[in-house]
């Protein structure tokens, strides 16, 4: 039996090529997205799993509460963790990490620039089990000057794990032994190419803390390892009495107006967790999961609906075929199965094809995701099990209505000539129309909206300019090149196309410091926790920063240095000061006043607002040079400031970038997602069309002799592509009104997400009904003029 319905199948398709091709190349497109969003929301989701603890790891992350604003931040206290462990000693442990910023590494006479370098202590593989490629994990760490690697730094220095152990590296203040080697893990919020002996700080009796015993000092990453997994809620609790034991009491005796507390982010969480401040990675952003895990439902929805559209309309030319199976003998139940059957075979068809389009488009989905999906992904057990449940529910649900539609039939009315079945339920298969194209308009609203905001936070004034800006990595640790930048300054300055040069340790779209300020207003002292920068006297001039009032910093001025302070105009709102020039501020190692207002500038992302902002004068410090180039002649100029660069400094490779390429980075995710919206967009109005073209098909085969009569009775090519359009035209206009107040609440939500929003104006939703119908017009008039123009001789003579 079962040999008999593969046969039939395999029969129809030859019969039918044109609609078994809409409808394998329909599905195999929607199955190839498919698979594609499937392996970018399962890789998203798959932070941490690599640690078999992760479910009983949680970082425990600091929120301060002052003057009515909240402050989120991953980071907190060096006395955290011991004070915990000595007061829960239930905890299993209790772990922390220290950045150690980006650093100079030297290995025989080469030197290298690396990131993403961490202290960490001596129970740190024990909470994160990290596989080691050699070395033992449990002593890795014990020792001063040791450093545990990952894989591909081995390889870079050594040549691989084995013959790194026992190498040494030089750092600029130590050299470091080489105890073991780690996997590298992509999927994790610690992007670590190296952690280093914390014990090395102790050793040398400085830490980068210049007080562990202060709480709103914070500069590390605290884990704690739970017994179980079932405690991270009542330790959450304890937490409460905790702060109120240790915190509260400090705050008082400091007398600070403010309140700390303690919120646990367990570690599956913490790659989708925006709102802590200081966090080690860029988080990512559940929203867009949930968006294209969405889209992936829409994409095999459309496709299956074109399956279901066809299948109905062409239930006519098997109506016969069904009518004699029950005359010798067939169960409605043996044809429902055919049915079912014939539709798993396509489906199982289209994934075949499907598996192919994406071996061909994994290199380019990559470079697209940063991701580094493997070409034999479909041999994970997880994507086996999601094809096979794809193969079932094209296969199963699109072709059971079908199915039972065609059992249906009664065999005494489908035998007679004059009594077979038209086509089906026309309604369904116009409400089917309505929905695709109500998605297809919904992803392409979504697209013109997220690239017209896109567009607006690339134009928006930011406050400064960040264009032709050069930052130059300033090494950490290299005193020596520090105390010779205002020299570096004057010969970068003697280049004509090279207008200002400058150094701080802070640039926009970098996490800063947040210090507690101490102002006057009416007589009495006000606390505030602002955002600070540490900057030189030309900061303001290389960055093209409005003055408002007062002045900017001078060399004239020796009471500048600790004595003199810049705000910006967020700030001083923030105090209240209606005249803020000359007020007294004091914070960390400052008592000075204010000597200048700037215009409001954008230090971060415009998904948040201006924040209030100090710009304190630190000159000649680690962090960036920035040099200001004009536009003629930049190769030439470069090469200038490189060779200047290496004539003051041997040791250090120069790492350089641009600054609105850098600061243009925080809209990455948006740009992948207008990228991905863009192309699924296309893809849905693409399948879509695939089916409208079939049912027009269908229609005009099916209106051929009224087709031939109404020509031979005068009517004109025109007048028949009308006919055949203006249904359809109407289904699209149908699914316009339906798509917009759909998108425009989405899409309205997705703007939220942005303190700085482009506005959901009227022509976004004209331009995107507009296109749809456009598309979908020409191609149902494509068909309609090829019927239109067929012989009406030939059409009235049809059978």
């Amino acid at each position: 039996m079962w040999q008999n319905y593969f046969k039939v199948a395999l029969r129809n398709i030859y019969r039918n090529k044109v609609y078994a091709a809409i409808n394998i190349a329909g599905l195999a497109l929607g199955i190839a997205s498919c698979i594609l969003i499937f392996l970018y929301v399962q890789d998203e989701l798959s932070y941490e799993s690599h640690f078999s603890k992760a479910d009983r790891i949680v970082r425990v992350a600091a929120v301060i509460e002052h003057e009515g604003q909240v402050n989120k931040f991953a980071l907190s206290a060096a006395i955290l963790a011991p004070t915990l462990l000595k007061d829960y000693p239930e905890l299993e442990r209790v772990t922390q990490l220290v950045s150690a910023r980006k650093q100079t590494v030297w290995y025989k006479n080469k030197s290298f620039n690396e990131g993403n370098l961490f202290f960490a202590d001596s129970s740190f593989f024990r909470v994160f089990d990290y596989e080691f490629l050699a070395g033992n994990p449990a002593t890795a760490l014990n020792k001063p000057r040791t450093i545990v690697i990952s894989a591909q730094l081995a390889g870079k220095y050594f040549g691989g794990a084995e013959q790194a152990i026992g190498q040494v590296l030089k750092f600029s203040r130590d050299s470091y032994m080489v105890t073991g080697v780690f996997l590298d893990e992509r999927h994790s919020h610690i992007q670590a190419n190296a952690f280093l002996s914390r014990s090395t700080l102790d050793t040398r009796r400085q830490d980068i803390l210049t007080d562990d015993n202060h709480w709103f000092n914070m500069s590390r990453y605290t884990y704690v390892l739970l017994q179980d997994a079932s405690q991270i809620t009542p330790f959450q609790e304890k937490l409460k009495t905790f702060a109120a034991t240790h915190v509260t009491p400090w705050i008082k005796e400091n007398k600070l107006n403010a309140a700390m507390s303690f919120v646990l982010q367990p570690l599956p969480s913490i790659h989708f967790d925006t709102v802590f401040s200081s966090d080690l990675a860029p988080a990512g952003n559940i929203n867009y999961i949930y968006i294209f895990a969405a889209v992936a439902v829409f994409l095999l929805l459309i496709a299956s609906i074109n399956y279901m559209n066809l299948a109905t309309a062409r239930s006519s030319k098997r109506a016969k075929e069904v009518g004699l199976r029950k005359v010798v003998g067939a169960y409605r139940s043996q044809i429902i199965w055919q049915f079912i059957g014939e539709s798993l075979f396509i489906t199982l068809l289209a994934v075949v094809l499907a598996l192919a389009l994406v071996q061909i488009l994994i290199p380019s989905f990559n470079a697209l995701t940063d991701k580094n999906f493997d070409a034999n992904f479909f041999l994970q057990p997880e994507v086996s099990l999601a094809l096979f449940a794809i193969i079932l529910f094209i296969g199963a649900i699109a072709g059971s209505y079908p199915a039972i539609f065609l059992s249906g039939f009664k065999p005494i009315d489908v035998l007679k000539a004059d009594k077979s079945p038209k086509g089906g339920n026309a309604t369904l298969r116009k409400t089917l129309v309505v929905i695709q194209f109500t998605i297809s308009l919904i992803m392409i609203i979504g697209t013109i909206v997220v690239f017209s905001q896109m567009r607006f936070l690339k134009n928006r004034d930011l406050g400064f300019n960040k264009e032709r800006v050069l930052a130059i990595d300033i090494p950490v640790g290299d005193s020596m090149l520090v105390k010779q930048l205002p020299t570096i300054k004057q010969e970068l300055l003697s280049h004509p196309n090279i207008e200002h040069v400058s150094n701080s340790v802070n640039i926009p779209a970098e996490s800063i410091n947040t210090l507690l300020i101490f102002a006057e207003k009416d007589g009495k002292t006000l606390q505030n926790a602002m955002d600070a920068m540490f900057v030189d006297y030309d900061f303001i001039d290389v960055m093209g920063i409005e003055l408002k009032e007062g002045r900017n910093y001078s060399r004239n001025y020796k009471t500048d240095l600790r004595g003199g302070l810049i705000i910006n105009e967020a700030a001083a709102k923030k105090m209240g000061w209606e005249d803020p020039i000359g007020k007294k501020i004091e914070m960390a190692d400052w008592d000075a006043k204010v000597i200048g207002v700037v215009k409001d500038f954008h230090i971060k992302s415009l998904h948040t607002n201006v924040e209030p902002l100090v710009l304190a004068l630190v000159p000649e410090s680690p962090g960036y040079l920035l040099v200001r180039y004009k536009p003629q002649n930049i190769p030439a100029t470069i090469g200038f400031i490189q060779e200047k660069w290496q004539a003051f400094d041997t040791k250090h490779p120069m790492e350089y970038f641009f600054l609105d390429e850098h600061f243009d980075k925080q809209y990455r995710a948006e740009e992948k997602m207008l990228t991905v919206f863009g192309y699924f967009a296309g893809l849905t109005i693409f399948i879509a069309c695939l089916g409208l073209f079939g049912l027009v098909s269908f229609t005009a085969e099916q209106r051929n002799k009224e087709i031939g009569i109404r020509k031979v009775l005068g009517s004109s090519t025109g007048s028949i592509v009308l006919l055949l359009s203006r249904d359809f035209a109407l289904l699209v206009l149908i699914a316009i009104v339906l798509a917009i107040p759909v998108a425009w609440y989405g899409m309205d939500k997705w703007l939220q997400d942005f303190a700085y929003r482009t506005s959901l104006s009227w022509w976004i939703f004209a331009i995107a009904g507009f296109a749809a119908m456009s598309i979908a017009l020409l191609t149902v008039s494509l068909q309609a003029v090829r019927a239109a123009l067929q012989d009406p001789v030939k059409a009235i003579r049809t059978q």
